[in-house]
């Protein structure tokens, strides 16, 4: 006899703490709600001691639990957000009736609606079948003629039509209309997967346009679809029963079109028949009752994952908020994730958690909740302090020098990023949010192009941002275009992190010198504990990791060719911001002498009860990681969950109560890895990186690597002595326009005629200006990514080798043109540990001084004047 999944579901409670509801909770009270007492299909299943999975239920989540760290909401500045409206009131997930107007007025009367305009009639006159390369539409043609003859500003071949996809003419209308008028008929036997993003813009077409006409039959193509997809998934569903016919299937929790469905509901409804409107309602209440969002049930302090920001699972249920089948508490979980992914995955300083990574704020759901205020009670989170410094202090620094793209880390990272380095959702929604704030339109504006050719071209994905900038178009202020008018400082620094960001001005030839320390670790991250990133002479030079999981593959001093731990965080120990000069130090000696590994409990998960008695397993040969995350930061905070041994971590997932005890064991043991890494601004302004590493007392082999863009090569290397190297790099396109070929073989690492290099192209000398020991010869090398090479590519880097007990490196950085009159003169005299570094009217004295655990403390004068110390005592290792 089969267990009902509900009563699977009813006879295992997850553990909640109990927290006092607020006494606002709008038309949507918990306690009124029809989903109180079933079951969800979680992030935060866990097991039993059987082994069989526990299900959380929806009325006991922690809905009003935000955790421990106390912000305060700032509105000024913001927008006034219209209130969604009635209940089974269409549309609704991101406007209502009354502001149809306002959202016709922007399509037509801003640059941003005009381009998104354009770029919606292209994927519905395709689909259609009426898809003209000589309309207006199709002026801005990006393709050229590429994939099958297509001519227009978006990539319509993501259609797939079954007719030889990839290589239709898809500009030839013949297939496509066959096919839409197959699905209008009911005749049509299959339609391709990408057809529902575009029926959400044609459902949007038709309401904008009010084509009755056009809405009608695309209804009618939506359910020869909608019956053609429930067909398919109900087999896969028999077949997936039938091999495991004593467990039930847990409910569906994506609709047949995914989020599509939702747009397509919601803006067809006027014109949908009863049937019509119930199947699809139907639908979406089958499919999205039962599934949280990330950061429903977890402990709020542990809320930092970018699931947290998954837009779609938001568009779905409100679609038919408020009509049977709504489940009203997903909405409250899903808030409840938001808000404390920006309290706990945010940094006060602006800087994120997890890396910039993926999907971010979710700016999109971020006004949808807005818009939800009074239904729900909620706060505005376009008010959270954190999310602010991100917009007014994080992103505008994060804009590399040439304001060409944005740095972001980790996993899909890069300096070049396109769409502001994070979600397009973000850059346009802060706008719309903040639309008098300068600093927001300034990057906003680097954001969607001078042309407004960043407005997104593509209706996929996590959410469809081509609708979403339709819906707020939204124009920058074009005499908004001087970035030294907008007081932005020339540093970001976050001291929770362990992340410097510093120029040497907002000019687009302006030095940039990054360090990432990486004191605090999420997801996607790379084993490159003080990596640094170089951009000057208007170009990346050493950009920020994009697929560089090893050490070697990073900006940063590899020994032995090991690789740090990936999981075990480094720390920042020293901080110096003059006018002259901007200094940070990096201790990676415990990413070095450790590796972390997170323990989960085989059946259940792990309380403060197996801790304090003793009832966790520990593998054989580690030991429990007793070091907080305070210990790791130099931006220390007084809340109790920093101060808590990370043995005692909460576990980033499962439900509020779980943790996921971190234990360690060595690595390869170091005296120290310290760096210090420092940009001297002036009329010529340079870096400066010191690395003192030391394993024990023999010789080892440590390689200086320089991760580099694809297109450098060295130009020259020359051995001024036994203990200084120059290297000279340059790149023939600076500004990154030919593509990364996986297929192509790498550029030789010499560059054969140096006469090939024309006045004014960007240039880098690289000098060792001391180092201990053998230095080999510098090369580059090219190799494919350790992880997956076939889906990353290559890693290019400069490797400059020291076989040595302690190489002390001591490396000056200086991009400059082409033909430019100065070059730096520097003596390094022994006798005193100091460098001369001397321009045209520029003369800059560095004194080193050995300090305490390996540190070398450092002295900048210019002219008689010492414009920067860095002497912060270290302090003692992490033992």
């Amino acid at each position: 006899m089969k267990t009902s999944l509900a009563l699977l579901f009813a006879a295992s409670l997850a553990t909640v703490l109990a927290v006092d509801e607020p006494p606002a909770q709008g038309r949507y009270p918990v306690e009124s709600s029809k989903f109180r007492d079933k079951p969800a299909d979680s992030y935060s299943n866990s097991k039993d001691a059987s082994g069989r999975t526990v299900y959380p239920i929806w009325g006991q989540a922690p809905f009003f639990d935000f955790g421990s760290r106390k912000v305060e909401f700032d509105p000024t500045g913001m927008r006034p957000i219209p209130q969604a409206p009635a209940p089974g009131v269409h549309p609704r997930i991101f406007f209502g009736p009354e502001e149809l107007p306002a959202v016709r007025d922007r399509l037509k009367n801003t640059r941003t609606g005009q381009a998104a305009w354009n770029n919606i009639l292209s994927w519905t006159e395709a689909v259609k079948g009426t898809y003209d390369d000589s309309a207006p539409y199709a002026a801005h043609d990006v393709w050229k003629g590429g994939f099958g003859g297509l001519r227009g500003p978006v990539p319509l071949y993501r259609l797939g039509l079954p007719e030889n996809p990839g290589k239709s003419k898809y500009n030839r209308s013949e297939p496509a209309a066959a096919l839409y008028e197959a699905l209008a008929d009911g005749t049509a036997t299959e339609m391709p997967d990408y057809y529902w993003n575009a029926f959400a813009l044609e459902a949007f077409r038709a309401l904008i346009e009010n084509d009755r006409a056009a809405a009608e039959k695309l209804a009618a193509a939506t359910m020869t679809g909608l019956k053609l997809g429930q067909a398919k998934r109900e087999e896969q569903r028999r077949v997936a029963q039938a091999k495991k016919p004593n467990e039930p299937l847990p409910p569906v929790d994506q609709p047949i079109g995914r989020f599509q469905l939702a747009f397509i509901y919601d803006f067809l409804f006027p014109h949908l028949k009863p049937e019509q409107k119930d199947a699809l309602r139907s639908e979406l209440a089958a499919t999205t009752w039962s599934h949280d969002n990330y950061g429903t049930f977890n402990t709020a302090e542990s809320a930092r994952s970018n699931w947290a920001t998954f837009s779609y699972w938001l568009y779905q249920v409100l679609a038919i908020e408020g009509e049977e089948g709504f489940n009203d508490l997903k909405v409250r979980g899903m808030y409840r994730g938001w808000r404390n992914l920006l309290t706990y995955g945010w940094f006060q300083s602006g800087a994120t958690f997890e890396g910039e990574a993926k999907n971010q704020l979710g700016l999109d759901g971020i006004l949808l909740f807005a818009s939800r205020e009074k239904d729900y009670g909620f706060e505005n989170l376009g008010g959270h302090p954190y999310l602010q410094a991100y917009a007014r202090k994080f992103l505008p620094h994060s804009i590399n020098p040439m304001l060409s793209g944005f740095h972001k880390y980790d996993l899909l990272g890069g300096s070049r990023a396109g769409s502001g380095g994070f979600a397009p959702m973000d850059s346009l929604g802060l706008k719309y949010l903040f639309p008098e704030d300068k600093v927001i339109d300034w990057y906003y504006r680097k954001t969607v192009g001078e042309n407004y050719e960043g407005v997104p071209d593509r209706p996929d994905g996590y959410f469809n941002a081509l609708l979403f900038y339709a819906i707020y178009a939204t124009d920058f202020d074009p005499k908004n275009n001087d970035p030294k008018a907008l007081n932005l400082g020339h540093t970001f620094f976050c001291g929770e992190r362990s992340l410097l960001m510093t120029r040497s001005s907002w000019e687009p030839d302006a030095a940039m010198l990054n360090l990432h320390t990486r004191g605090a670790n999420g997801g996607h991250a790379f084993s490159d504990r003080n990596a640094i990133m170089v951009a000057g002479a208007g170009r990346i030079w050493s950009p920020n990791g994009y697929s560089s999981f090893h050490t070697k593959e990073n900006s940063v001093v590899s020994i032995n060719g090991r690789n740090q731990d990936l999981n075990t965080p480094a720390r920042m120990v020293d901080f110096v911001d003059t006018p002259t000069a901007t200094f940070a130090v990096g201790d990676a000696k415990h990413a070095w002498d450790w590796q972390w590994k997170r323990l989960e409990k085989p059946n259940g998960y792990y309380t403060k009860k197996d801790i304090d008695e003793k009832l966790v397993k520990i593998p054989e040969g580690y030991q429990p990681v007793l070091q907080t995350m305070n210990d790791f930061a130099l931006t220390k905070l007084p809340h109790e969950y920093l101060n808590r041994p990370i043995f005692e971590y909460s576990h980033w997932i499962q439900p509020d109560g779980a943790l996921s005890p971190y234990v360690r064991t060595p690595l390869l043991p170091v005296q120290h890895a310290i760096r210090t890494a420092g940009l001297i601004r002036g009329k010529h302004p340079y870096m400066l990186v010191i690395d003192d590493i030391q394993v024990d007392g023999n010789p080892q082999r440590f390689d200086w690597t320089l991760a580099l863009e694809p297109d450098i090569q060295i130009v020259s290397t020359t051995r001024r002595s036994d203990t200084e190297f120059d290297v000279v790099l340059t790149g023939f396109d600076p500004e990154q326009t030919l593509p990364r070929t996986k297929g192509k073989p790498a550029l030789p690492a010499q560059l054969e005629d140096p006469s090939q290099i024309l006045p004014g192209q960007p240039m880098l000398l690289v000098r060792v200006v001391n180092a201990s020991g053998n230095l080999l010869e510098p090369t580059i090398v090219e190799e494919a990514s350790a992880t997956e090479p076939k889906k990353y590519g290559r890693v290019r880097r400069l490797v400059l080798t020291a076989e040595s007990v302690s190489p002390a490196f001591k490396v000056l950085l200086f991009p400059y043109r082409q033909g430019s009159a100065s070059f730096p003169e520097t003596e390094w005299n022994a006798a005193r540990d100091t460098l001369t570094v001397q321009f045209d009217g520029q003369k800059d004295t560095i004194a080193f001084r050995p300090a305490l655990h390996g540190k070398t403390d450092v002295r900048l004068s210019r002219d008689g004047q010492i414009l920067a110390e860095v002497k912060a005592p270290m302090p003692p290792p992490l033992e």
